[in-house]
């Protein structure tokens, strides 16, 4: 009969482990979820704002003008 009770018992408590785990498994899965939520809320509100942003008036620095040496003329014979 033991054997018996035993066989009957180990799915139960195989059970109740798996409830348990999945329950573990479940505040892991909602926190994801929060945070993944979370993050598409930022990305939008920031596309949003770098919409709303004015025009960036890009300036370039021109090289300045070369310099040149004037040489002398050469001597003329």
């Amino acid at each position: 009969m033991r054997v018996a009770n035993k066989n009957i018992r180990w799915p139960r408590q195989l059970m109740q482990r798996v409830d348990k785990v999945a329950s573990d498994l479940n505040v892991v899965l909602i926190v994801f979820a929060v945070g993944l939520a979370t993050l598409d809320f930022t990305f939008l509100v920031t596309q949003k704002v770098i919409d709303r942003l004015p025009q960036v008036t890009r300036m370039t620095d021109d090289a300045s003008p070369t310099v040149t040496v004037a040489t002398p003329p050469a001597a003329q014979k």
